[in-house]
């Protein structure tokens, strides 16, 4: 070749030279790019055991066939039933779930909602399902024809739940709830001016009747309301109104305790009664020095005369000033000790009234001039024992203080002793609500305690033996009372059984 054939041949070359780099590149760009291996998600297991819950809330038998569903805010929700052990179990992503439990038949069980977090660990929870029942009833007014509106609520022995509906047109209404043992109030609507009323036929809490729905539905527990009258007022303290002060009334019609109102924040007090005659007392708060009035404006209670409310009424009461009993409550090693209700009354009892300590163990008790007996009651739990001036054990044996036109100052002591709790309940395990039992021996009673709505009672005792005695309560009337011995050395936790009168 020649040199200048030489020199053609290396011109071509190098023009063809970006052609065969742009067929380099574009050869180069067809080649695939590896996809990114996808990070697998963690998954966590959810275990859930439902089983039936008992009266006593605790565990019963399992449920298999119940329905439990997960789900989260965002996203869907997962349904599975329960296996023959009651057990179901999720494989879930982290994250927190709404979790929802129905019963294998939804008319028997109780419906369970409640959020769980499943982000870190494997998650393991029980849910016990209470029965679901029915309390129902109709209420009519005093004609027999029913009352449309009105409000029924059941009010559980044991726990704070309470739970309502309203009746319909033909004044019946239905309740439904979880079994268990309930009282149960009735109140007409709104302006009918119908009298509340517990089952049982009573108007206080304290003498209703224990409905027992922990294992069947309860019906027919219908109510009769009666028309009643109201009577309101003020409160008045040199010449100011005074807010939640208490306004008693007491019908001279049965033997019934007192129902009290508070005054508003502008000293405004209403009570809604059935018509009748009514002894009347007001009552300062325990901020405000004042001494309690009986109707009509007389200090003691059987200087007191009847209010005759047969209609609407308005009684404005303007409570006087007074002496006071005054001092520090303290424990053996000189601790304030708050908390403590410090009580006065006359031997011959005429209007009980008690205060409590502060923080710095202070009380103050406004009341008129008199001789008093003065009894000190612990707050519950605390390990003091309840009892009477210089440790006297009851009202007979204690000192009398003497309170004139001025101020008086005691102070007092409480002291520790034993705690002796337990329950005082019928055969079927409903609560006797308002037994009492004294501690001593058959011819001296050395410490008496009373049980509260749910059967429960607390007595702080001395410690040594005691000879118990149990009385049944008035209500409902059909339970015997019973002694027994116990060693109070040391703290005591009993529960009491009485018989019926007719088992």
């Amino acid at each position: 070749m020649t040199l200048s054939g030489l020199r053609r041949s290396v011109a071509a070359l190098i023009r063809l030279a970006p052609l065969f780099l742009a067929a380099c590149v574009a050869s180069q760009s067809t080649v695939p790019t590896p996809s990114p291996v996808p990070t697998p998600v963690p998954q966590l297991a959810l275990r859930v055991l439902v089983t039936g819950l008992t009266d006593l809330d605790t565990s019963g038998p399992p449920l298999p066939g119940a329905h439990v569903c997960a789900g989260t805010v965002r996203g869907g929700e997962r349904c599975i039933e329960t296996a023959n052990d009651g057990s179901a179990t999720f494989t879930l992503a982290p994250s927190t779930y709404q979790l929802r439990v129905e019963g294998p038949d939804a008319t028997r069980w109780m419906t369970d909602n409640r959020v769980v977090d499943v982000t870190s660990a494997d998650t393991a929870l029980w849910i016990g399902l209470p029965a679901r029942i029915r309390i129902s009833g109709v209420v009519l007014n005093e004609r027999g024809a029913p009352v449309v509106r009105a409000q029924a609520c059941v009010h559980p022995i044991t726990r704070v739940n309470v739970e309502c509906a309203r009746t319909g047109a033909d004044g019946k209404y239905t309740i439904e709830t979880r079994a268990d043992l309930y009282r149960l109030d009735v109140e007409g609507p709104p302006g009918a001016k119908l009298v509340p009323m517990w089952a049982g036929g009573g108007y206080l809490e304290d003498d209703a009747a224990i409905i027992d729905a922990r294992a069947s539905d309860a019906t027919d527990i219908d109510f009769a309301l009666e028309p009643g009258v109201v009577l309101r007022g003020t409160v008045r303290v040199a010449g100011a109104t005074i807010e939640d002060a208490q306004v008693c009334i007491r019908t001279l019609a049965a033997p019934l305790g007192w129902q009290c109102e508070r005054t508003d924040k502008h000293g405004s007090y209403s009570a809604l009664r059935v018509p009748g005659e009514y002894w009347v007392w007001a009552l300062p708060p325990d901020r405000v020095r004042a001494t309690g009035l009986w109707y009509d404006r007389v200090l003691e209670g059987f200087q007191a005369t009847p209010f005759d409310l047969s209609a609407d009424a308005t009684l404005n009461i303007t409570l006087p000033d007074g002496p006071q009993i005054r001092g520090q409550v303290r424990n053996e090693s000189g601790e304030p000790v708050p908390d403590v209700y410090v009580c006065v009354d006359t031997a011959f009892t005429t209007g009980r009234i008690c205060r409590p300590s502060g923080f710095d163990g202070g009380y103050a008790v406004t009341t008129r001039p008199s001789t008093y007996i003065i009894n000190v009651v612990p707050p519950a739990g605390s390990g003091y024992i309840a009892e009477y001036l210089d440790r006297k054990r009851n009202w007979v044996e204690a000192d009398e203080v003497r309170l004139g036109t001025g101020d008086v100052q005691v102070d007092l002591v409480v002291r520790r002793g034993v705690i002796v709790k337990g329950t005082i309940k019928d055969k079927r395990g409903v609560p006797a609500v308002g037994a009492t039992l004294n501690f001593g021996d058959p011819r001296d009673v050395e410490h008496a305690g009373a049980t509260d709505g749910t059967g429960a009672f607390e007595v702080v005792v001395v410690p040594g033996t005691y000879h118990v005695d149990v009385f049944p309560p008035r209500f409902p009337g059909n339970l015997v009372g019973r002694e027994m011995e116990i060693d109070a050395s040391g703290a005591v936790e009993i529960d009491i059984v009485l018989d019926d009168v007719a088992p």
